[in-house]
C-alpha cells in the first residue's frame, strides 16, 4: 500500500511560473500539478532541496505569487522535453482561496469551436 501524505488535492494544470531565488530572477516553468499546499513544474534551471523560491503564475484573471522550499527534485530525460527538471515546492503557507480555473479560463483566446485549416 503507498503512504500518500498529501493532504490537499493535487489539480493537473498547465500554466507558465515565474520563479526566483535570492541569486537567480526571473526562471520560467511550466506547472505541472498545483495544490493549495505546492506546486510541481518543469523547467530549464535546476534547484537544490531545501533551496527558497519566489513563485508567480497566473490563474484566470488572477495573479498567483507566493514563497516556498524545494522537498524534491528529479530529472526528466525525455529527449523532446526542453525542460528537464522537476521541482517540487512546498509553499509557506497553504493557498487557501485557490481556485484552479477550467481550461477555458486558463486559455481564452483558445476557440475549440472554429477549424482554422485552409
Amino acid at each position: 500500500m503507498v503512504d500518500d501524505r498529501r493532504r490537499h488535492t493535487r489539480h493537473p494544470i498547465q500554466v507558465p511560473v515565474e520563479v526566483s531565488t535570492p541569486t537567480r530572477r526571473h526562471r520560467v516553468g511550466m506547472i505541472r500539478d498545483l495544490s493549495q499546499s505546492g506546486i510541481l513544474f518543469h523547467s530549464r534551471s535546476k534547484f537544490a532541496i531545501g533551496e527558497r523560491l519566489a513563485l508567480m503564475f497566473r490563474l484566470s484573471k488572477h495573479n498567483g505569487s507566493t514563497g516556498g522550499h524545494v522537498v524534491r527534485t528529479e530529472t526528466d530525460d525525455h529527449p523532446d522535453n526542453i525542460f528537464r527538471f522537476v521541482t517540487a515546492v512546498r509553499f509557506d503557507a497553504p493557498l487557501l482561496d485557490l481556485r484552479i480555473p477550467s481550461r477555458l479560463e486558463v486559455a481564452p483566446d483558445h476557440d475549440t469551436d472554429t477549424d482554422h485549416r485552409a
